[in-house]
């Protein structure tokens, strides 16, 4: 009898225990994409009648602003140069350069979980890298010196009508070895080519397809339910992607270059943007240790009023250091900036040239410098 008891007693215990360990974890969603259950305060109307003077008449675009538990989002103007369709806070861009802040987390991770060291070289991941003397931080940092793969592809990819993949251009680089710009380390060169490669030696390392590695380690864990790559559209976004647009002039059809990923070619918006901020400040992702690698310049030198970490570009200020990427790419001009130390972000995602006119660095000490 003392027997039975004592078993009941720990099954109880047990049951006890898992749940508490189920409501620990019930703001993970049933297909496990991650729910935050915090909640956010608006501006007040001063700030934002103030924050909206950064705008020009015509913008139009999407904007999130965070503040220390403050939240403000919305969107402007219109979808398309007929103006037949007004944009939407949630509608989705293709993100250009910013896709490089997601790649380079992704690398993270796999330093994080013992699969890559940065200053090991390349080779040592993908043995035919045909560069043996670049390591992976120079990938990350733009310090390969490598030219970059988007002025010359077109000499071999003649059937334009059909997209480029990263295993094209892996096995054009491979078999050509284009020559460098420059040695390795000798200068910060920003090139296109260093991303595409990472994301290459992402998939040979974690044995998934890259979109597969980013939406299992990162979309997810971050709630990013809303972002894909080009080439895995989600049905549930089809009708909220935009075509980017120049002036008078719409990018429809295919580009053959907007095949190849890591350097470009993910979409999002600014609610799953601002979800990846939340997943690297609270260590969701990886460590702040990690984090604070990617924030620091690889070089000592300045570029163009900054320099470059692991996959953010630096601004310094006197009120501090940003940490932030801008995109553009086929009329889409896009900004997610940081300062995980204060717990501020913004981000501006638009599809025009129009509204690609803003002054982000003060916009950025707009946001530092006035309350709530």
């Amino acid at each position: 009898m003392r027997y039975i008891l004592v078993v009941c007693i720990l099954l109880y215990s047990v049951s006890c225990t898992n749940s508490g360990r189920a409501k620990k974890h019930a703001n993970v969603s049933k297909d496990s994409f991650f729910v935050s259950s915090q909640s956010f305060k608006p501006f007040s109307k001063r700030f934002t009648d103030s924050l909206e003077q950064f705008f020009e008449p015509g913008f139009c675009g999407t904007v999130l602003v965070y503040k220390k538990g403050y939240l403000y989002k919305k969107a402007f103007g219109y979808r398309d140069l007929n103006k037949s369709s007004e944009m939407q806070v949630d509608d989705v861009f293709q993100l250009a350069s910013v896709s490089k802040t997601v790649t380079a987390t992704a690398v993270m991770l796999l330093v994080q979980d013992g699969k890559v060291k940065l200053d090991d070289l390349v080779v040592n991941y993908l043995p035919d890298f045909p560069y043996p003397k670049v390591s992976v931080r120079q990938l990350l940092s733009h310090r390969s010196g490598l030219a970059n793969y988007i002025y010359y592809t077109d000499t071999f990819w003649k059937d334009t009508s059909k997209y480029m993949n990263n295993k094209d251009f892996y096995q054009f680089m491979v078999k050509n070895k284009p020559v460098p710009y420059l040695d390795p380390d000798v200068s910060f060169s920003y090139c296109n080519t260093n991303y595409a490669f990472l994301a290459v030696m992402i998939e040979k390392v974690s044995g998934m397809s890259f979109p597969k590695f980013v939406e299992e380690r990162i979309f997810k864990p971050a709630g990013m339910r809303n972002s894909f790559f080009k080439g895995y559209q989600l049905p549930r976004v089809k009708s909220k992607v935009l075509v980017g647009r120049y002036d008078r002039y719409e990018y429809y059809g295919t580009y053959y270059l907007d095949g190849v990923l890591g350097d470009k070619s993910l979409y999002s918006n600014v609610e799953d943007l601002f979800g990846f901020h939340l997943a690297l400040s609270e260590g969701r992702l990886i460590s702040r240790d990690l984090l604070k690698q990617m924030s620091e310049p690889s070089y000592k030198y300045n570029v163009f009023g900054g320099s470059y970490g692991l996959g953010f570009r630096l601004m310094n200020t006197p009120a501090g250091q940003w940490t932030y990427h801008n995109g553009w790419w086929r009329g889409f001009w896009t900004s997610f900036w940081n300062r995980f130390d204060k717990q501020i972000c913004y981000v501006i995602l638009t599809n025009n040239k129009h509204s690609s006119h803003i002054n982000k660095l003060g916009f950025a000490n707009f946001l530092l410098q006035n309350d709530k």
